[in-house]
């Protein structure tokens, strides 16, 4: 019931959430406490239907590794400890406690499913009897209903606890958002490099494999942004190295399933460029993240600030990648203001490229790279306004960051290459100059080979293999962000890593 399923769109896959997993349901019950609406027993209640669910799961997965048949008496054992300790009657204090331990229970449940062996066997993925059944799909649900079941009780807990205890700073506020926000930029980034390992194939049997390698890390990069939810401000102070024990073992997973991949790119020039913006993006990840946790974070910022330039691509690739999920995942890849994200994103993957203090060796590039920004500036503030939004509660955030990390990047190219920009305006902070080096045209899907060259007017110019038309096999297999390349028919399925090429557009 309601087992999540897998979304492909021309630039992203993943795992779409419905039913007790999915960040809906767990919203509408913290709305529901939080404005006073659902009293204790009912919160409880709540909690109650996410715990049978969860050993309704955990009997479907019992036999695929130990940690889930465990994982079946612990939660036998939880409805026990439900039905004795927490009555209604019982004062604040008490029900606090009660409630904490339930979250102690559950992020020991959810610790184990992350760090099941299952998630890292490739021949598993392999197996089509494994991927045909949806058995990575059912352990998704799991830790989608155990993080939705720690965030509903956590919530509750924040409505009794001590102001100390439950008061939410501006720290939190920043270092929370802007974790999720370099979490988004690296696995997006990691999984569009990776992907390209699948351009040199020598045969089907290695393609089988390559692709059952990129199930396990699209696996478990789909669980790391699931208990990321958890990265939150609201999230009381000693529940926060739970979620970071959870979190450190996903990316140590997504590392080592990703390093016979990384080996077989590391002649890809769009694979490095990926694979250096993903390091920049999980230092920000580390570095955010252990501000949030309140540990010493000093030296780790002064490694991450050292290029501002990247910095700022960092956080504004994952500000649009958090808004291009929310329309992916739910079917709305074709809406207008997803296409011009797409668009957004795969500009800004070639201004990786251009360093920031050498590429002014040419003026020509200078001026080029520039109105590359200006071109995403204007999407952004022309064709992805508030009032286009699917989702503007959600959105407007990610919207508001994205202007501000442009802005910022524009800044530092004007400051360091700015006696070769005086041909640009920019009237009343919205750039609308056309790119002149034909990166601003849209392409296929994010990164991918373009569908349409523009040839700069510029004789100086070489334009870079990585947004030319070609008949290579690189060009040819035409692999979009995020996803895998199928050699078989086209039909959408649960295990159809990546759409047709037909799904490929302009923006």
């Amino acid at each position: 019931m309601h087992t999540p399923r897998i979304f492909t769109s021309p630039g992203m896959s993943g795992y779409a959430y419905s039913g007790f997993s999915s960040k809906e349901y767990k919203d509408s019950i913290c709305y529901a406490i939080t404005s006073g609406a659902m009293p204790y027993d009912e919160c409880l209640q709540a909690i109650r239907v996410c715990a049978l669910e969860l050993r309704s799961t955990f009997n479907e997965i019992g036999g695929l590794d130990g940690a889930f048949a465990a994982n079946v008496r612990r939660m036998e054992s939880f409805l026990h400890f439900l039905d004795e300790r927490s009555t209604p009657s019982a004062d604040p204090t008490a029900r606090e406690r009660v409630l904490c331990d339930m979250i102690h229970r559950f992020y020991d449940v959810l610790y184990g499913c992350v760090t099941a062996p299952c998630n890292k066997d490739v021949a598993r993925f392999k197996d089509p009897s494994f991927v045909g059944n949806g058995a990575q799909l059912q352990i998704a649900k799991a830790c989608g209903i155990l993080v939705n079941a720690i965030a509903i009780a956590n919530c509750y807990v924040r409505t009794i606890a001590d102001a100390s205890d439950s008061a939410i700073g501006e720290a939190d506020e920043h270092s929370a958002f802007h974790a999720n926000m370099a979490l988004s930029a690296y696995v997006n980034a990691k999984f569009s490099a990776l992907s390209r390992c699948l351009n040199s194939s020598p045969g089907s049997e290695e393609t089988k494999r390559r692709k059952a390698i990129l199930r396990v890390v699209r696996h478990n990069i789909e669980l790391c942004n699931k208990v990321a939810e958890l990265v939150d401000p609201n999230m009381l102070r000693c529940f926060r190295d739970c979620t970071g024990g959870c979190l450190d073992s996903l990316l140590a997973a997504v590392r080592s399933s990703s390093a016979e991949c990384k080996e077989m790119v590391r002649n890809n020039e769009s694979a490095q460029r990926r694979l250096a913006i993903a390091r920049k993006a999980l230092l920000g990840v580390q570095c955010h993240f252990k501000v949030y946790r309140k540990l010493a974070a000093s030296y780790d910022f002064r490694l991450f600030k050292k290029g501002k330039y990247t910095v700022a691509l960092v956080h504004m690739m994952g500000s649009l990648f958090s808004m291009y999920r929310g329309y992916a995942a739910a079917g709305n890849a074709e809406h207008i203001v997803a296409s011009k994200i797409e668009r957004c994103i795969k500009i800004l993957f070639t201004l990786y490229r251009y360093n920031a203090r050498r590429s002014g060796d040419l003026q020509c590039k200078a001026r080029e790279v520039y109105a590359d920004m200006l071109c995403v500036y204007a999407e952004i503030n022309e064709h992805i306004r508030p009032d286009l939004l699917l989702n503007p509660h959600a959105e407007i955030r990610w919207r508001d960051a994205a202007l501000q990390y442009c802005t910022e990047m524009m800044d530092i190219w004007k400051a360091l290459h700015g006696r070769h920009l005086d041909v640009f305006e920019q009237p009343e902070g919205s750039p609308s100059q056309p790119s002149t080096s034909g990166l601003g045209s849209a392409g296929a899907g994010i990164g991918g080979s373009q569908a349409s060259y523009t040839l700069p007017h510029d004789p100086r110019h070489i334009p870079d293999s990585d947004v030319q038309p070609s008949t290579s096999a690189e060009a040819s297999s035409a692999l979009q962000e995020a996803q895998v390349a199928s050699h078989r028919s086209r039909t959408p399925s649960n295990d159809d890593l990546e759409p047709p090429s037909k799904r490929s557009r302009s923006a």
